[in-house]
């Protein structure tokens, strides 16, 4: 298992296949944002992509072995297979698309999670993960757009299970927090309280040389790994 947040990729295991030089330039731009290495895929050195079982094989003397591909919805007839992806459906949306790509690189397991940690307070940590690989991590001073945010980031969530962890550091903010995404997302979502002793010591610490995000951030992540209690649909 590994630090949270990595990617825990050893390779590329994106290919991105386009001839249109604004499409890949886009493309390029938001894999930076997420974080997420690629290869190249060259359109027209065969009638088309082939596929091998769950992993995508270009077939010839290029061959990648990548998990995905993706293309623009102009060129996506020049390529089969389930593991093709248009660009335009993943949007500009960092989160979402980083979202996206996770669900389909790593499709999800029955015993894997999708974890929100909340270190609410004036200026309010988020962090978002499927298991140990990071979705976002956010501050938010507005409380509205804060729980928007994380609203937004479940519904598009993959189907698994899901667990919102709150610090209870500010329990009246905690339980309002928890209130309103109860009521938003019903029983979709399990919801916890997290003690939050000791974070604040633990974000002063050094991640590999550097600071892990913000203090905020990174009081967020290790709220979304640290065991809580359950907030009980009948307190709503």
């Amino acid at each position: 298992m590994g630090s949270i947040g990595e990617f825990l990729v050893s390779r590329p295991e994106v290919g991105v296949a386009t001839s249109n030089g604004k499409a890949y330039y886009s493309i390029a731009s938001l894999f930076k944002k997420i974080g997420l290495p690629f290869v190249d895929v060259i359109l027209g050195e065969e009638p088309l992509i082939n596929f091998d079982g769950s992993s995508g094989v270009r077939q010839g003397a290029t061959k990648k072995d990548v998990k995905l591909i993706v293309t623009t919805r102009k060129e996506r007839l020049q390529l089969y297979g389930p593991k093709v992806i248009c660009a335009e459906d993943l949007g500009e949306d960092v989160g979402l698309a980083r979202e996206k790509m996770l669900s389909l690189l790593y499709p999800p397991k029955p015993t894997d999670w999708f974890i929100v940690g909340i270190d609410p307070g004036d200026r309010t940590g988020v962090a978002v993960f499927i298991n140990h690989r990071e979705v976002e991590s956010s501050v938010f001073q507005n409380l509205e757009m804060m729980i928007e945010r994380v609203s937004e980031l479940i519904t598009n969530a993959p189907e698994m299970r899901k667990v919102v962890k709150i610090g209870s550091g500010n329990p009246s903010l905690a339980r309002r927090i928890a209130i309103i995404l109860r009521a938003k997302h019903k029983d979709d979502i399990r919801i916890q309280f997290v003690d939050e002793s000791g974070t604040s010591a633990l974000t002063r610490k050094m991640t590999k040389g550097k600071r892990y995000g913000t203090r905020d951030q990174r009081a967020a992540q290790l709220i979304a790994y640290r065991e809580g209690q359950d907030f009980g649909t009948a307190e709503a």
